[in-house]
């Protein structure tokens, strides 16, 4: 069940958050693994909650293994052991669909129209629950023997689905013992009141400027509407998905969890590189953690560092999806990271402005080639963007006009709200009136959108 649905926000989450502060403590773990399974079974259906119990039972038994094992070797057995199923899992779900689809034509005929479901949050809650595993391997963390907790910690419904990806050492203290209280409450909520507009007042309405481009066609937009609409896609994904997070921290706030920040103002950064340093932070941690730095890092030399970097980058491509799209995005971010380390570090050094344009024109064509799938209609609004590879002419050459005058209020409010000083007032306010009495004004205007619109699903929950 969405975040952003009235049923969830009026009757299942004061309800919940009523109940998990008046159980005793110890029974805390259980009521949030229980009613995380109701919220995500609302959303995802039976099946997908039996993957789910399958890779969290697998994870919690695989890691007490692990603990009791003195063998390196067998440690390292176990882990090998535990990563085939829980990545097996992954793999199974989001590419075997795809991979029928592209056998089909050497296949027997019962394989036409094969289709598997994707569970909701299987790459947030297999990539956590791989992260665990490795770090007991490691002799990082302790197996945690109390299943309950461990449960709790990968079903946890505010992260579940869209994330962000948790560590258990992150969680452990708070998951043994919390004590929610009213200022926890209160300022959960103001977070999940942010987050709620984020996604309601300014993505969803980003979102319609995407679907007149599709319903006009890339090959026929004018240059001006095709970097218009690039540009609306990308605040319209920032919010939707920060908006997630947002919501996220302020329900683990309301339950006395600790939910990591996942967004740290990307859009001001100087480059591509440190753009996915402060871009959906969890995960970039994680490929840094478990991947870039056992494969080298940066220190065995240029060529060592470049094989990661790739490794990584097209691994986080195919994390996104199996469309074609997904691969294309993430080798363009390897080639403009590679040319960063090896060539324009040092001049962006000694810039300020330049590097700050360089990303954003960067990133956003970037997120053209993320949301498009179709390799064809990719270059189809290239060819817009830059309109001397093409001979394709706008229907309407003022199309621009016509949809800058009515998006450009949106425009001014997103790219505000990409700058620190309203989160700086916030920290500075939050705690009386000033801040108060916008968020109510914000919380009732969301619900009329919510009330009175369709709504959209949250983008990253379909990965």
């Amino acid at each position: 069940m969405s975040f952003s649905d009235l049923r969830f926000i009026f009757y299942i989450l004061p309800a919940f958050v009523l109940l998990h502060t008046l159980v005793p403590s110890r029974a805390r773990n259980a009521l949030l693994f229980a009613g995380s399974l109701g919220i995500y079974f609302a959303g995802a259906g039976a099946s997908a909650v039996a993957v789910l119990l399958g890779v969290t039972a697998l994870a919690y038994l695989f890691a007490r293994w692990m603990s009791q094992e003195t063998d390196a070797a067998m440690r390292r057995a176990f882990l090998g052991l535990a990563l085939f199923f829980d990545f097996g899992v992954l793999f199974f779900f989001k590419y075997f669909t795809p991979l029928i689809a592209m056998l089909e034509p050497v296949l027997p005929d019962y394989w036409a129209g094969f289709s598997i479901a994707l569970p909701l949050g299987v790459s947030f809650f297999v990539f956590q629950t791989a992260a665990y595993l490795i770090d007991v391997c490691r002799g990082t963390l302790e197996a945690e023997t109390d299943f309950f907790a461990f449960a709790a910690f990968v079903t946890a419904f505010p992260q579940l689905t869209a994330g962000p990806i948790l560590r258990y050492g992150d969680l452990r203290e708070a998951l043994h013992e919390r004590k929610p209280g009213r200022v926890d409450v209160e300022q959960g909520f103001q977070l999940f009141v942010i987050g709620l507009a984020y996604k309601v007042l300014l993505a969803d309405q980003f979102a319609y400027l995407w679907v007149v481009l599709e319903r006009i066609g890339f090959d026929y937009i004018s240059t001006p509407l095709a970097w218009l609409g690039a540009a609306g896609y990308s605040l319209q994904l920032y919010f939707d998905f920060h908006g997630y997070s947002l919501m996220a921290t302020g329900l683990g706030r309301m339950l006395a969890l600790p939910v990591a920040r996942n967004f740290d103002e990307p859009y001001l950064s100087r480059s591509v590189s440190e753009f996915y340093r402060r871009w959906h932070v969890t995960l970039g941690a994680w490929f840094r953690d478990y991947l870039y730095i056992p494969l080298g890092g940066s220190r065995h030399g240029t060529a060592r560092t470049l094989l990661a970097l790739a490794v990584v980058w097209v691994l986080t491509g195919l994390w996104h999806g199996a469309t074609p799209n997904y691969l294309l995005w993430g080798c363009v971010l390897f080639l403009f990271i590679a040319l960063e380390k090896l060539f324009l570090r040092r001049t962006f050094g000694k810039l300020r402005v330049l590097p700050h344009l360089y990303l954003l024109i960067v990133i956003m064509q970037t997120w053209v080639i993320f949301r498009i799938e179709s390799l064809r209609d990719i270059v189809a609004y290239f060819r817009r963007l830059y309109p001397f590879f093409g001979n394709a002419e706008a229907i309407n050459p003022n199309d621009f006009y016509k949809y800058f005058s009515s998006y450009w209020w949106l425009f001014a409010v997103g790219i505000l709200l990409c700058l620190p000083w309203p989160r700086r007032y916030y920290e500075r306010f939050r705690g009386n009136a000033l801040v108060w009495i916008p968020l109510f004004a914000v919380f009732w205007v969301s619900v009329y959108f919510l009330a009175t619109g369709s709504g959209n699903a949250f983008l990253y929950a379909r990965f």
